[in-house]
């Protein structure tokens, strides 16, 4: 149902009861001839004059503005609004009473009377300008609310996808360096690992603008990866991969275990003199798929646990799945590490 429609369903009713109201109150209250002419003609005339002067009312309120005013400076101006309204109002309905009108000849225009009835409907009319105003902050705190909320998820878009661009060039870099490093002594592992960044950068692009990819998605590029790193650190670098079945289809963030392997080969892997292992794992557990990377080495305590990439991953996690997501990092035995990622599926 449109405003419109709502607003004059809801004049009709209302000023419809008001006007049953005070049909009930002269069967009451009059003892001799309670239905007369004061009943089948001013009642219907008083029904008609209350919903032009209060749609006149409301009118002039759009045009003023004045439910965009603050309080101070809109009750004084909406009693006295409502003040006029009332007089006008019940000059309007005694002038068509008193002059077109044939009332008992006992019935005559009385001041006293005119200033009773004008209170009695200024109280009626302020209380219909409090719902009317009522519904209009209403309306206005909710277009403000979804309004706010619009800018919200358009904010986070637009950070989410400024995360993105930071994750990747921060892979691109380290990947063009593991290249660099190889093509002058070895080209034949320089030549493959061009290979494998190859379809690093078509998952980058393909995937790039897309909110989430399968953990199957995530885990092609991942092992692409390590083939990279594999051909780099020769011996000192070994991965596995355990996967439960069931969390293949899950969605997750793209590059975003990728991230995490990389972190545990620049800051474990690359600092042992000897052969580093990493481990990624995936298990679901009720609603929540647990996703860890275990690799050999430590945390110092005077390092920082998180870097950029990582900081990045947390903000990803929550604009996507909100705060019931998790990242991770600590050591988990005395000489392997883990980070994790907890998501929860809905």
């Amino acid at each position: 149902m449109s405003n419109k429609i709502s607003y004059w369903l809801c004049q009709l009713l209302g000023w419809g009861a008001y006007t049953i109201f005070l049909f009930i109150l002269i069967m009451v209250f009059t003892i001799n001839n309670p239905v007369s002419i004061l009943t089948t003609i001013v009642l219907p005339i008083i029904f008609v004059s209350l919903i032009l002067f209060s749609h006149l009312f409301k009118l002039f309120l759009q045009y003023k503005k004045w439910p965009q005013l603050p309080l101070t400076k809109l009750i004084p101006r909406i009693i006295l609004g409502v003040l006029l309204t009332a007089i006008a109002s019940q000059a309007f309905i005694s002038f068509i009473i008193y002059i077109f009108i044939p009332l008992e000849e006992n019935i005559v225009f009385n001041w006293t009377r005119f200033t009773g009835i004008v209170l009695h409907t200024f109280f009626i009319l302020t209380i219909w300008t409090s719902i009317y105003l009522g519904v209009i902050f209403f309306r206005n705190k909710r277009r403000e609310e979804i309004e706010r909320l619009e800018l919200l998820t358009s904010l986070q878009e637009a950070e989410l996808a400024i995360l993105k661009n930071q994750i990747n060039p921060h892979f691109l870099f380290n990947a063009l360096n593991n290249i660099r490093a190889l093509i002058l002594n070895h080209p034949e592992k320089a030549r493959n690992m061009i290979t494998h960044i190859s379809e690093l950068l078509r998952y980058s692009i393909q995937f790039n603008s897309s909110e989430k990819v399968s953990l199957s998605q995530e885990l092609e590029i991942v092992e692409n990866y390590l083939q990279l790193e594999s051909m780099q650190f020769e011996e000192r670098l070994s991965y596995e991969f355990r996967i439960e079945k069931g969390t293949l289809n899950v969605q997750i963030p793209p590059m975003s275990i990728q991230l995490l392997v990389e972190n545990a080969i620049k800051h474990g892997i690359s600092q042992l003199t000897t052969t580093g292992v990493i481990v990624i794992s995936s298990i679901l557990n009720n609603n929540q798929m647990s996703i860890s990377v275990t690799n050999s080495g430590q945390l110092k305590k005077e390092n920082k646990p998180e870097g950029i990439g990582l900081r990045n991953l947390m903000d990803r996690m929550k604009i996507i799945f909100g705060q019931f997501a998790e990242v991770s990092l600590e050591n988990s035995s005395n000489n392997t590490v883990t980070a994790s990622l907890k998501i929860p599926i809905s």
